[in-house]
């Protein structure tokens, strides 16, 4: 008897399913738009408070058309500093404007300029638009997203109750303290962007929080609120499931985010999980899941593969 009618005789497993940690809900085209604006409002805060000699010895700039926005770095190679924020979001993107973008990045010497994509991007077909001048799929970020409902007023994220000595302290960041907050950052992700980040301090619209435990930083994650309601949760660091193994502590900041961008006003609270899952579980998805966020789509991100990539 053959191998083929072997295998055919073995019973036929259904595929096992797999509920997904956090609540899945369908967004409309407007809460998308809604949701990326969030995080370009945010953007372009953050460079209106760079130090005009940062942004001079650094190459650092941000510019828009309409709607369209995308920053440029010549000197750092960070996916934030060169990418395209949002197009196709506002408006069908076309040919001649991914070209123009393209021609800009090569302009100013940018090898790895990077695109986003989501389900509402528009036209659909943007993705093959990238494709065919090179650029290929590398990941994406899960995109989350919650309204102002309250949260249970007891702690959903206790320090554990038999090491009280080793209990996590959240501090918001001051201007006495903004310097061991950039420090922490820019060490985690080897950036010179102190200069940079001590400006948000004190700054309208933002909040940054440092966890820390017998005193050291331990995560750190920062909260702009626009004047439309809008928060983008980010500058976060460690990023859990890629810079570091815990979730727990990223959990707790996130809580206190929630918490303090409800006080303040937030009317939706917009934040990414970066490190995905195919099956949407794990302690990201319930982590954010018990901080009422839902997922909404998973962002594609396009670029050119590595110079040393094959």
């Amino acid at each position: 008897m053959s191998t083929a009618a072997l295998s055919e005789l073995e019973p036929v497993l259904p595929l096992e399913t797999h509920a997904p940690e956090i609540a899945i809900e369908e967004v409309s085209r407007d809460i998308s738009r809604a949701i990326e604006r969030a995080e370009v409002a945010a953007w372009r805060d953050l460079y209106d408070a760079a130090p005009a000699d940062f942004a001079a010895r650094q190459g650092l700039s941000i510019a828009r058309d309409g709607d369209l926005v995308w920053t440029t770095c010549t000197t750092i190679p960070f996916i934030h500093f060169n990418c395209v924020k949002n197009i196709g979001v506002d408006g069908p993107a076309t040919e001649e404007q991914l070209d123009a973008l393209l021609a800009h990045y090569r302009n100013a010497g940018i090898t790895r300029p990077w695109f986003y994509t989501s389900p509402h991007t528009e036209p659909a077909r943007l993705r093959c638009w990238l494709e065919a001048r090179g650029l290929q799929h590398q990941g994406g970020w899960e995109r989350i997203y919650r309204d102002a409902t309250p949260l249970p007023t007891e702690p959903l994220f206790p320090g554990d109750p038999l090491i009280p000595v080793d209990d996590p302290v959240i501090e918001e960041v001051t201007p006495r303290t903004a310097s061991q907050w950039a420090s922490f950052i820019d060490a985690k992700y080897r950036l010179p962007t102190s200069p940079w980040l001590t400006a948000l301090v004190g700054r309208k619209g933002w909040r940054h929080y440092m966890l820390k435990r017998g005193g050291a930083v331990a995560a750190v994650r920062s909260l702009f609120i626009g004047s439309d309601g809008a928060a983008w949760s980010g500058i976060d660091a460690p990023v859990p499931g890629i810079m570091a193994p815990s979730f727990d502590l990223d959990a707790m900041l996130g809580e206190r985010l929630v918490r303090d961008g409800i006080a303040a006003g937030a009317k939706l609270f917009v934040a990414d999980i970066e490190a995905p899952l195919p099956d949407r579980d794990g302690p990201a998805y319930r982590n954010y899941d018990r901080l009422g966020f839902k997922l909404a789509y998973l962002r594609n991100h396009y670029a050119y593969l590595p110079a040393y990539s094959s």
